[in-house]
């Protein structure tokens, strides 16, 4: 980045950051809701924001990436409508409960889609979801030496199975390579592709 560049960059965020921020109302139904803002920059720019809600929150969530103690992965097979395939492959998530540590959360997600419990986790990376319209702030774990000790424990609207993959199968899924259903469908969730490239660029010491 060009020294002008750089000054110019620095100026927009000291312009932009929230000055006041204004609760307008709330519309909530069911599991999602919308709460609307009218807000002014430092820059006295006055526009307005809408912010998707889950359960009433922001809707924080936990990514997890399992490795077994032999070096593979598991990740969930589960039905996902709002897609154009209906189902997905992807890493096992959650949402985080309120005044639940993230780490805690992370460990019961995984424990519960897949029965499967690490021996260490520790942090990778966040990011949001999509910041355009939500605060949900997505943490992402890697859970190692993953072993299974007992089974799912599925809430009643969950729809969902686990398989053992290595790391070929995910860059297939990456790839989504014709072949057979499960490398067609392939790994389109971005927290799922997010989290494992992360990691990825950290097992190269290129973060």
């Amino acid at each position: 980045m060009k020294p002008e560049e750089r000054i110019k960059a620095i100026q927009a965020l000291k312009d932009f950051k929230t000055k006041e921020k204004e609760f307008i109302e709330e519309y909530q139904k069911g599991y999602l809701g919308i709460k609307k803002f009218q807000v002014t920059t430092e820059n006295g720019k006055k526009m307005p924001c809408e912010q998707i809600t889950k359960r009433k929150d922001n809707g924080d969530a936990v990514v997890i990436i399992p490795i077994t103690e032999e070096g593979n992965y598991i990740v969930v097979v589960q039905a996902r409508p709002n897609t154009e395939e209906t189902i997905a492959i992807e890493f096992p998530a959650g949402m985080v409960d309120k005044n639940e540590k993230n780490e805690n959360a992370a460990i019961r997600e995984l424990v519960e889609e897949t029965g499967y419990v690490p021996k260490n986790i520790y942090f990778l990376e966040s990011h949001y979801q999509d910041q355009g319209c939500s605060k949900a702030l997505i943490t992402t774990y890697v859970a190692e030496g993953c072993k299974k000790l007992q089974e799912q424990n599925l809430d009643p609207d969950e729809n969902l199975t686990y398989i053992e993959v290595d790391d070929q199968d995910i860059r297939e899924f990456l790839q989504r390579k014709k072949g057979d259903l499960l490398t067609e469908i392939g790994m389109r969730d971005a927290n799922s592709k997010i989290g494992y490239m992360t990691l990825k660029l950290e097992k190269n010491n290129l973060l």
